[in-house]
């Protein structure tokens, strides 16, 4: 009986009767009489629909597609189902490789040995990050420091003219009575404002507003907390008017040097001294640190600048960023924002090396969004990462999973750079791990 209701909705989609976005809820009524233990049922269901209609549409077989289920649906009130993503018809497959274990000392990992997963399809980079936690670890662990944590959303707003636009920009700086009043339309129990920077354009104020959001990265949150704050503060000035909730200013998923300045998501530091034997037994022979400071000097920083590169003054940052973030179940956009990374190599008089590397503005969850579901859940657990806390400042997970992330960051950076200073032996392991050319 089901699979003959599961086949009139599906003709019913065809023919467009049936809205995409409507067709779990459609056949969660229909098929399983909204029973919320049927909910995960409707979803699976859905699922295969849709991708059988592109297959017959199109053509083309999407089995392996259709086959990669990840179940990320739930139910609201026992009647709303939220399946995830929106025209949900399976699931993408990236390998994933878990290097480690790397020594760390933090503040929120405490001298501990982690390892670390990275989902990605670039061969040498599993083997890169390796390499730079043997130096790393035989040099007795890397140091972290988490030294932010905020969220931003910066709504805009146009005054009558200009003078009254200065005394709000004013006002949003030194009446901390104001600040607190504006906090209490923050309903999100996981969500409290800090503070607001203002930035005035003539009769156009940006209200680059900072917020802690607990064990979430927060964009959600965020954005609805500061919707709510315009709001009632629209609804006491007179004559000005909302020009839009996000302005650019955040500033989010895209490039941007404020968020370096200012901090956005988590600030993160890390260091560590690597000795001249270190150098000698891990990396190619003729790597030195005056090499490798030599080497990331003139290309993260003279080739960077004459590039016109913005806040991407590293080696391949990026690659590990990016790997983590996909084995994490993170925002995969915010990579662009996440990788914004300054690396230091220094020789010091004993031969040795102190190598440095600065993440202003990685942005990351250890709850909320994709890190609810499948494997990123898994790999959470793995790294320590995987329970929420129980208010705005009990966020240990999510400041953990930033030190772990930026020493990530850190052991690829090291290797590439030692790499680099070992003339062409990165292009040579390249094609060797790549391409399978051993001669």
């Amino acid at each position: 009986m089901n699979n003959e209701k599961l086949e009139k909705i599906k003709e019913q989609l065809k023919s467009g009767k049936i809205k995409q976005q409507d067709l779990e809820m459609i056949i969660f009524k229909e098929v399983y009489n909204s029973e919320a233990c049927k909910v995960k049922d409707a979803c699976r269901d859905a699922e295969v629909i849709r991708c059988e209609v592109i297959e017959e549409r199109t053509g083309v077989s999407l089995e392996t597609i259709k086959k990669a289920h990840i179940d990320t649906c739930n139910i609201v009130s026992g009647k709303y189902i939220l399946p995830g993503i929106e025209l949900k018809v399976g699931g993408a497959i990236i390998p994933m490789g878990i290097a480690g274990p790397i020594r760390i000392k933090g503040k929120y990992v405490n001298d501990e040995e982690v390892y670390i997963p990275l989902a990605t399809n670039e061969a040498a980079l599993l083997a890169g990050v390796q390499r730079g936690i043997k130096a790393i670890n035989l040099a007795g662990g890397i140091n972290t420091l988490v030294h932010f944590d905020g969220m931003a959303r910066a709504p805009l707003i146009e005054a009558p003219d200009i003078y009254q636009a200065q005394w709000l920009c004013r006002e949003v700086k030194e009446n901390k009575e104001l600040l607190m009043e504006l906090g209490k339309y923050v309903k999100d129990p996981f969500v409290r404002l800090e503070y607001i920077e203002p930035y005035q354009l003539g009769t156009k104020v940006f209200l680059r507003m900072f917020f802690k959001t607990g064990d979430a990265m927060g964009m959600n949150g965020v954005t609805k907390a500061s919707a709510d704050i315009t709001k009632a503060l629209l609804e006491r000035l007179k004559g000005w008017r909302l020009i839009t909730i996000s302005s650019n200013l955040c500033t989010d998923k895209k490039s941007a040097h404020i968020n370096v300045l200012t901090g956005r998501g988590k600030s993160v530091q890390t260091e560590v001294f690597i000795p001249k034997n270190v150098l000698e037994s891990v990396f190619k022979k003729g790597v030195t640190a005056k090499k490798v400071e030599q080497v990331v000097f003139h290309k993260c920083y003279l080739g960077a600048a004459l590039s016109g590169t913005i806040s991407g003054f590293n080696v391949n940052a990026a690659n590990v960023v990016a790997a983590f973030f996909a084995a994490t179940g993170q925002d995969l956009a915010q990579v662009i924002t996440s990788a914004s990374c300054f690396v230091q190599a220094e020789a010091t008089d004993d031969g040795s090396l102190h190598f440095m590397v600065s993440l202003p503005c990685i942005e990351l969850a250890a709850f909320g969004g994709g890190t609810q579901f499948g494997t990123a859940r898994e790999a959470l657990n793995l790294i320590g990462c995987g329970k929420r806390g129980n208010s705005i400042d009990e966020n240990t997970s999510v400041m953990r999973l930033a030190e772990i992330a930026a020493a990530a960051v850190t052991a690829l950076e090291l290797n590439t750079s030692c790499a680099q200073a070992a003339e062409y032996e990165m292009a040579e392991s390249h094609v060797r791990l790549a391409r399978g050319e051993f001669e």
